[in-house]
């Protein structure tokens, strides 16, 4: 990333600009198990604010799989603004609980001692999930990157904010700066590939999730 002859980290990650993070003060919780005891394992996320855990599904879709909900309380304003042992009273026990502490896409810049600096992504490319990253041609310190994830349930609304952007690694200031997008946010990026063309161009080939390949050609 830095041209200091160690291997550095670009991570692509869910960013900022979702449900997950707005307004919120502190880690992500997914809580797993089987909590009606039906046979069949649960998923339960919750979110953080001031030290209190609230789940991040409405009443109606935590009941599609945990119908038990529907039984103990009849009415939205039974849980509103409830946190999630509240809500899950003598159930909420013996769970397996995962934590997700930083959603932003990142750089890691190794020191060369075995340490890494985490550095975070312009704000432009916080926008939706990052999926794949390529070096500029001719410029390691210039990268082109893409995203967008489109599975995802209602509640949410699918992440269509992502194009093709390129940043650069500012070596004397020790930042991310984003330079422009590329082209427009109208697919599923999962893959970035640079190759040489017949006259010698550089084309950037774009491998869109269900969909057919992209080819972009580099402007001189």
């Amino acid at each position: 990333m830095n041209g200091d002859g160690f291997v550095d980290i670009l991570a692509g990650n869910w960013g900022h600009n979702n449900k997950f993070v707005a307004g919120k003060n502190g880690p992500l919780k997914l809580y797993v198990k089987d909590f009606d005891k039906n046979g069949s394992t649960e998923q339960v996320m919750a979110y953080t604010i001031d030290g209190k855990e609230y789940t991040f599904l409405a009443k109606d879709e935590l009941e599609r799989s945990l119908p038990v909900l529907k039984k103990a309380y009849l009415n939205y304003s039974d849980v509103a603004g409830k946190t999630v042992s509240y809500m899950f009273y003598d159930l909420f026990n013996n769970y397996r609980e995962l934590k997700a502490e930083q959603l932003g896409s990142s750089c890691f810049i190794n020191d060369g001692k075995g340490n890494f600096v985490r550095t975070s992504l312009p704000a432009q490319l916080q926008m939706a999930p990052l999926m794949s990253f390529a070096s500029m041609p001719g410029n390691n310190l210039q990268f082109v990157t893409g995203g967008n994830f489109y599975g995802v349930v209602p509640y949410e609304g699918r992440y269509d904010a992502q194009p093709i952007s390129i940043f650069r690694y500012d070596a004397k200031d020790k930042h991310m700066q984003f330079l422009q997008p590329v082209t427009g946010n109208d697919a599923e990026v999962r893959d970035l590939k640079w190759y040489r063309g017949p006259a010698g161009e550089y084309r950037l080939l774009v491998a869109a999730n269900n969909g057919p390949l992209r080819l972009y050609r580099q402007k001189n």
